[in-house]
């Protein structure tokens, strides 16, 4: 009788030990192992080749590439075109509509830092308005550009920039700009050239005005 609890007592100890390495051969698992990739982004260098339009135009010629290339930049800016219209006998609003769909000013921060940018747009300070080439001022007019939407490229990862709505004048004000760690990458301020608008008043001479903008890229966050 001894001798069969001996037996079992030892059988269960048995038991219990083979439980115990079977858990710890679970844990420390030698089929597995691990590795690193990793990968390194720096400042771009100055460039030749400009970024491309991000929205290409409907009419050839309408957006001006700049010739920039920072890694802060601006790259593309659209003129435009208000047409010929008929003196009226009272103020006229009109639109940009017949130059192209959009208005378009284009940027690209590819310094990698996030510290922000300002996109700031002004007339020309020596004539700030629109003058004929005889210097012939148009008298009462007023610029006035809407707040567009902030386009990327697909898949960028940045927070988006922002737009604002401008009356131009001879005071640089922004007009799209990125807080820091936004607006990384390459941006454009959309504007549809319907709300694109100059406000001309009665009175003025016949002729052909034209305004000088002055766009300005600063590295301020906003």
């Amino acid at each position: 009788m001894k001798k069969v609890v001996l037996t079992i007592a030892l059988f269960s100890t048995f038991v219990i030990s083979a439980k115990a390495t079977t858990v710890y051969a679970e844990i420390a698992d030698d089929t597995h192992g691990t590795s690193i990739a990793k990968v390194g982004l720096e400042k771009q260098d100055e460039t030749d080749e400009p970024t491309d339009p991000i929205d290409p135009p409907d009419v050839p010629g309408t957006y001006i590439p700049t010739g920039n290339t920072g890694a802060l930049r601006i790259d593309y800016i659209s003129n435009i075109d208000f047409g010929t219209q008929k003196i009226a006998s009272e103020t006229k609003n009109y639109t940009a509509g017949n130059s192209d769909e959009f208005v378009e000013t284009q940027i690209s921060d590819l310094r990698g830092n996030g510290a922000g940018w300002n996109l700031q747009v002004s007339y020309d300070s020596k004539k700030a308005g629109f003058y004929t080439e005889n210097g012939v001022a148009l008298a009462g007019a007023e610029l006035s550009l809407p707040a567009g939407t902030a386009k990327t490229v697909t898949e960028n990862q940045s927070p988006a920039a922002e737009t604002a709505t401008v009356t131009v004048n001879k005071d640089a004000q922004n007009i799209m700009f990125a807080a820091a760690t936004t607006g990384l990458g390459t941006w454009e301020d959309q504007m549809s050239a319907e709300a694109v608008s100059l406000k001309v008043p009665s009175g003025n001479l016949a002729g052909t005005y034209s305004a000088t903008l002055v766009w300005t890229l600063t590295d301020a966050p906003a």
